[in-house]
């Protein structure tokens, strides 16, 4: 549960919005014996998770004045089952669950701060009404053996499929350029004039991030200020080494990068061995 610690963070900035709990609100919700309020919206009478289970789930939490905490916008993630810390938390909540389950709970928010999310401290506008009010559905349940098979599978699929989504990409959008050795592709959209980019120099670029389906997961133009750093030093990817050093100043292009020239087994957003696109202007070189 340690991943509710970051909740501390976001009940500072909703604070103003906890006040006192309406429990008519709740009508119709059902108890357990530890004062537990739950109401299940999907029931596929399946075995119900169990401590030690690793649970994949899809979870919205808020204060219970609709105040959102945090949204799992549809994706999900893995979460490990642990034996009640306190009467009513989150772990008894998702002990009713089975695999294809859904429901909402209500939760003390002081005992889950303390307990669950393991704060040293409560906030001054947390008091003993505050509740969170979470909205869970259970995707699957297995154990960290299955839970790690299935992972290893899906990163066995993503390395083997990579190769193919980058010829796919090339083929569809009329790529002409040859990759270059390392197996990345430059392609020059706008010729500049200045300072060719070298190994050592100081460069400020702003970018783009995208992966291969147009999503974009990145871009400094958001941010409203390009980023600098010292080239072939080791401070970014390798494919944006490489391929800034094809640049001068004012040249405009396209990298396609295969994740051994990116981020490999992923980071944040970015998923394992995946293929990334990144649209690069070269600002300044010093």
């Amino acid at each position: 549960m340690n991943m509710f610690k970051k909740i501390f963070v976001v009940f500072t900035i909703v604070s103003m919005f906890l006040i006192s709990c309406d429990h008519s609100k709740f009508a119709g919700f059902d108890q357990t014996k530890s004062g537990l309020l739950y109401q299940i919206h999907t029931d596929m009478s399946g075995v119900k998770a169990r401590p030690g289970d690793y649970l994949t789930v899809e979870m919205t939490y808020t204060t219970n004045e609709d105040s959102l905490l945090f949204d799992s916008k549809g994706e999900t993630f893995p979460l490990k089952l642990e034996e009640p810390v306190f009467p009513g938390d989150i772990n008894e909540a998702l002990a009713l669950l089975g695999k294809g389950d859904s429901a909402t709970f209500v939760i003390r928010a002081d005992s889950f701060l303390i307990n669950n999310a393991r704060l040293t401290q409560l906030p001054d506008f947390v008091n003993e009404d505050s509740k969170i009010i979470f909205y869970v559905k259970l995707h699957d349940i297995q154990t960290l053996e299955q839970l790690q098979a299935e992972e290893k599978e899906k990163i066995a699929k993503a390395k083997e499929s990579e190769d193919e989504i980058i010829a796919n990409y090339v083929k569809q959008n009329h790529v002409t350029v040859e990759p270059t050795l390392s197996g990345m592709y430059f392609i020059l959209k706008k010729v500049g004039h200045g300072k060719k980019a070298e190994a050592g120099k100081m460069v400020k670029v702003h970018y783009t991030g995208m992966f291969l389906d147009g999503t974009k997961f990145d871009s400094s133009y958001d941010r409203g200020k390009p980023i600098s750093f010292q080239l072939g030093m080791g401070h970014v990817i390798s494919g944006w080494d490489e391929g800034i050093a094809m640049m001068r100043e004012g040249d405009e292009a396209t990298f396609i990068i295969p994740s051994y020239l990116g981020y490999g087994k992923g980071r944040g957003q970015i998923p394992p061995y995946t293929p990334l696109l990144f649209d690069v202007k070269l600002i300044d070189v010093n």
